[in-house]
């Protein structure tokens, strides 16, 4: 069936199941032992009560629908969040939970997009490039023209050969990025079937499998620069200025970074173009305000087309006779701060352990060039509908043993941000708080759940999760590490902080790009991880204790994307925080 026909049918069930009636109360199972069989007739009509509410009464694509279509993207600090803040606080108090609340936090400094242009006036080759402003950087000074020059200094002492010859330059940071064809399945974490005579190999780990979820990582103090987290699992790095990752993966100098901006800011540059990284005409985006102690704005900045890139590059170098020139305009706003923004937050009230807590979450906030469905509006209406199922049963009864808290979490993009001022502001609820569980990679259905070496929850969970079994696409915990997304905030905390494992799907076209739209939601995909979910945080909140803490208050060191980790040291990091 194809998305369209899949909305309409889900759609229809939405609106059947409006105001359903409860059915008879019913008290929750009792919490059976640790070790105890997970085949208790109790738990596992329990866990399939849960899976046919998400099934036969989903509201999840009526609600995905409406916060894509109807309030669109959602920047942080911008108006349109705060409306989607507002909307999923009504939608949880209609869903039955209490304690409902916009927890406000502030960012510095507000930003608004305006009109990004730059056309090729040397040669007079009639072409109007595709780009976009990244986010909270400057406009121009009206239209400014001026040379295409490819910037490649690798030290301090480089810049000198620069000076006097950068007045209103289109800066291009080195070649383009190298970007596989949409036809070689390695661009979306796949690997390519075995040809018919070739016989398969035995699994084992693979070199570049392991250094995948290998990414840079970021400092406090980075963040506060603005500097921009890990990606996410199964996502393409972000690209940075100039064909894409200057000093390579893990090499990036920060320090001479911030230290070309200034040049280029004072040698007069008009533009710094970044090469998107992303086949087929796609944008991508990404940005971060500016710290207060900086002084001075950052250059203006644009995120272009690959092509369009490599476009330019090819001019600059190998026609330097043409002496390639482009005229920009670029218009944004910037919003006197500070600026509150919020996370929106909701619980249902546990029977018998009311102060201990179970969270499950998303980032609400998005990025603007699509109307972040796959990121992360998805995650999000998968909060929202565990929320409405769970409490579609607390109305029967049939209440968890523990609070669960449902939580959207806000300037996820920017940095973790709002989970973070989270932990801040429920520090003193993190020792009875048994688990984060967060949704993050788009559309693809959750095939299991990633623990980050955690051995002890995993000997947990590999008892309570059995029914789950049942469900189309789940696969089992695994013991990898997730980087890049609101998980990560728990880390120090003793909180168990784990992440959905899901399939790609498109998350590598759609992901911060023009694409992330509506139309690329998968229902199935997405009933598929409500289920997932609904069915592990319940079984959480009635567990007999909480999951075993992180030891130490750290998180453990696992191997990437190795199956499994041969020996977790607790006193190391696991190189993922964001």
């Amino acid at each position: 069936m194809s998305a369209r026909l899949s909305v309409a049918a889900l759609l229809g069930c939405a609106v059947l199941a409006v105001g359903h009636p409860p059915g008879p109360a019913e008290e929750a199972p009792e919490p059976r032992a640790p070790g105890a069989s997970p085949a208790v007739p109790e738990a596992v009509a329990l866990d399939r009560k849960v899976i046919a509410e998400v099934k036969d009464h989903s509201t999840l694509m009526a609600n995905l629908e409406y916060l894509s279509d109807v309030i669109g993207p959602r920047v942080t600090g911008s108006p349109r969040l705060e409306r989607a803040n507002k909307w999923a606080a009504e939608k949880m108090k209609e869903y039955g939970l209490t304690n409902v609340q916009l927890e406000p936090w502030e960012i510095p400094v507000g930003w608004e997009r305006g009109t990004a242009t730059l056309k090729v006036v040397q040669p007079d080759n009639g072409k109007t490039l595709t780009v976009a402003s990244a986010a909270w950087r400057p406009g121009t000074e009206g239209k400014v023209t001026g040379p295409v020059v490819i910037f490649t200094p690798r030290t301090k002492e480089d810049l000198a050969q620069y000076k006097g010859k950068l007045k209103n330059a289109i800066i291009l940071r080195g070649p383009p990025a190298n970007v596989a064809p949409v036809t070689d399945p390695s661009y979306l974490g796949s690997r390519p079937a075995p040809k018919k005579d070739e016989p398969k190999k035995k699994d084992e780990p693979k070199k570049d499998e392991t250094k995948k979820d290998e990414e840079p990582t970021l400092t406090s103090a980075q963040q506060s620069k603005g500097e921009q987290p890990p990606p996410k699992k199964d996502q393409p790095p972000v690209g940075q200025p100039g064909g894409g990752r200057p000093g390579g993966r893990g090499g990036f100098d920060f320090a001479l970074r911030a230290l070309m901006d200034e040049f280029l800011k004072e040698e007069g540059a008009a533009v710094l173009l970044s090469d998107s990284a992303k086949p087929h005409g796609l944008l991508t985006m990404t940005g971060n305000w500016p710290s207060t102690d900086r002084g001075r704005q950052p250059i203006p900045t644009l995120f272009i087309t690959h092509e369009h890139y490599s476009l330019l590059y090819r001019l600059a170098k190998a026609k330097p006779d043409l002496a390639p020139k482009c005229e920009v305009e670029i218009t944004n706003k910037f919003i006197p701060g500070p600026v509150t923004v919020y996370n929106t937050v909701g619980e249902i009230k546990g029977s018998e352990k009311p102060d201990e807590f179970v969270v499950i979450g998303a980032h609400l906030d998005s990025w603007d060039l699509g109307t972040g469905t796959t990121d992360n509006g998805t995650g999000s209406c998968i909060v929202l509908e565990t929320a409405r199922a769970l409490g579609a049963l607390a109305k029967q009864g049939i209440r968890p043993k523990r609070t669960i808290r449902f939580a959207l979490f806000t300037g996820e993009e920017q940095g973790l941000y709002g989970s973070k001022e989270y932990v801040k502001r429920h520090k003193d609820e993190l020792e009875k708080t048994s688990m984060c569980l967060v949704h993050d990679t788009g559309t693809g259905i959750v095939q299991g759940i990633s623990l980050g070496g955690r051995e002890a929850v995993r000997k947990v969970l590999d008892v309570e999760l059995t029914t789950l079994k049942e469900v189309d696409g789940w696969k089992g915990l695994n013991m990898r590490n997730q980087g890049g997304t609101d998980h990560l905030s728990f880390r120090g905390t003793g909180v168990p902080g784990l992440a959905c494992d899901q399939e790609t799907d498109e998350y590598r076209y759609t992901h911060h790009t023009q694409t992330d739209t509506f139309d690329h939601a998968k229902p199935a995909n997405l009933i598929q991880g409500a289920q997932v979910m609904a069915v592990t945080i319940m079984r959480v909140a009635n567990l007999p204790e909480l999951l075993p803490r992180d030891p130490e208050r750290a998180l453990p060191k696992g191997k990437g994307r190795d199956p499994e980790p041969k020996k977790v040291d607790p006193k190391k990091g696991d190189g993922k925080s964001g």
